[in-house]
């Protein structure tokens, strides 16, 4: 299986969702964390299912919550994750990290 890497800023932004949901209640946060699991998962047994974005991106949807994992393949063996975002933020905000 496929190994996950972060890029930094996709690491601060499944820690602000987490933050956020945590203030609402543990349940919440909870049920995010586990659907960004499986978001992951999914990803990293199929990553060419996934919407294409470009012909170097692919986002998967959560289900339940209103956030996509942006992600390519630098190599075959690797996933990258470049962005856990918001559906409701600027659409291209991330594509200006270095990966």
């Amino acid at each position: 299986m496929m190994r996950l890497i972060y890029l930094s800023e996709a690491r601060l932004e499944i820690n602000e969702a987490g933050s956020y949901y945590r203030s609402i209640s543990k349940e919440l946060a909870s049920a995010f964390k586990q659907r960004l699991a499986a978001a992951l998962e999914d990803i990293r047994s199929n990553p060419e299912t996934w919407r294409q974005l470009d012909e170097k991106y692919r986002r998967k949807l959560m289900q339940q919550f209103p956030y996509g994992v942006i992600y390519h393949v630098p190599k075959p063996d690797c996933v990258e994750v470049v962005a856990v975002m918001h559906c409701s933020r600027e659409p291209d905000y991330w594509r200006e990290r270095s990966v």
